[in-house]
């Protein structure tokens, strides 16, 4: 397929998505057709087209500046295009209703943790945030393994102030893998800071998430050659 130009981005055919679970072409798909954005009188992108559905993994490229944040938020329901529209399992993204909305995932490239906070502490903060009203509190046990998985064994009670930038951003990350639901996550320089192990441990990650029916898309200046991504370019406006 001929390379997408800059003012109509759009994504590779994914190579063997999983069908959709709970009925109909679009259920569990993100759908971007169209979408513009611009920052103030600035043009970001124009005319962007995506479908991303269980199952896919989608790496987001492009040069900085480019509107990749801003995309994934216009995904993700957290602000407005300039032009066009983005649909989750059909419906709009910001009218979706609460169910529905917590299928959609964003973790962007700040770690959102207090520094005063023992990190498990920190943790469950985010776990609140991300859990379904009613939910109970995880506990202690939970939290530390999801740490554990992350490469933080035994950090649990350590302060968050105390940390390297690495170690934040696995703290940060330890949120997904407490996430067991066939979600969308929409990952904005998840590997930002982490070392190798972190990079390991966060492709094998991905390829648990899809492998039961989830589906994500990131952006990255790292490559994962571990993973066989499609590719998702996005250039900068005429």
């Amino acid at each position: 397929m001929p390379s997408p130009s800059p003012a109509s981005p759009h994504v590779l055919p994914p190579r063997a998505a999983p069908a959709a679970h709970g009925g109909g072409d679009e259920a569990g798909v993100l759908r971007a057709q169209a979408l513009g954005c611009r920052r103030g009188q600035r043009r970001l992108f124009t005319g962007f087209e995506l479908r991303l559905a269980p199952g896919q993994a989608l790496w987001l490229r492009g040069p900085n500046g480019c509107g990749k944040t801003s995309l994934l938020r216009i995904l993700a329901g957290l602000a407005h295009p300039a032009e066009g529209a983005a649909h989750f399992g059909g419906v709009p993204v910001h009218r979706l209703s609460p169910p529905a909305r917590g299928r959609l995932r964003f973790v962007g490239h700040a770690n959102g943790l207090k520094a005063e906070l023992r990190v498990a502490e920190a943790l469950g903060v985010l776990a609140a945030l991300d859990a379904d009203p009613g939910s109970p509190a995880l506990p202690p046990e939970r939290l530390a393994q999801a740490l554990a998985d992350a490469g933080l064994s035994g950090r649990a009670q350590a302060v968050v102030g105390t940390l390297s930038q690495g170690q934040r951003r696995k703290v940060a990350l330890a949120r997904l893998w407490l996430d067991e639901q066939p979600r969308t996550w929409l990952l904005d320089e998840p590997l930002d800071a982490l070392d190798a192990d972190g990079v390991a441990r966060f492709e094998r990650w991905i390829e648990a998430h899809t492998a039961r029916g989830g589906a994500v898309l990131m952006t990255s200046h790292t490559a994962l050659p571990r993973l066989a991504l499609d590719e998702l370019h996005l250039g900068v406006a005429a």
